[in-house]
């Protein structure tokens, strides 16, 4: 049986790639503290079911929070420690990093799976995808509220400009 939306790993990755998106996930991540993937999430579950309810965004974030605390954070913690370091270390440190990274996607991927999960049991499709920016702001809102950052400066245009990325029809 087919899924009728793409699902929520190649999405991503596809939407990641959109120029200026990584940038902004980066920095809403590492400025603000918030979690990719359920940046991520906010959108791709507007583009393909209704707006998620508050209640929900909660439940996807505590689905994702002690995986992402245990796993996958410090596998992104090692990897960009690895950047740094003797000359001569350079090429194995290189290859390690490589590993590493290669971990630290498969992690992002059961996280998103489980964030995936949440969504096809509770939400229903959308009417159409004409909302789906409407939805997308709805459901990043729900976020950052949760997160402590709603009157936090900054924020609200970058979440402005990550919908226009990854909603946008054309990259």
């Amino acid at each position: 049986m087919s899924l009728p939306h793409t699902d929520f790993w190649t999405w991503s990755l596809d939407r990641y790639e959109r120029s200026g998106a990584a940038e902004i996930l980066l920095r809403l991540q590492d400025e603000y503290g918030l979690n990719v993937n359920l940046l991520l999430w906010c959108c791709w579950c507007a583009e393909y079911f209704e707006a998620a309810p508050p209640a929900l965004v909660r439940e996807a974030e505590n689905t994702t929070r002690d995986w992402n605390a245990r796993v996958t954070a410090p596998l992104r913690s090692v990897r960009r420690h690895l950047k740094q370091g003797e000359d001569g270390e350079k090429k194995q440190r290189k290859a390690l990093r490589k590993s590493i990274k290669d971990a630290e996607l498969a992690a992002e991927k059961v996280e998103q799976a489980r964030l995936e999960a949440v969504a096809a049991r509770a939400l229903a499709p959308a009417a159409d995808r004409l909302g789906g920016a409407e939805r997308a702001e709805k459901n990043l809102r729900a976020y950052v509220e949760q997160a402590g950052l709603a009157n936090r400066e900054g924020v609200t245009p970058l979440l402005s400009d990550l919908v226009r990325k990854l909603l946008a029809e054309t990259p």
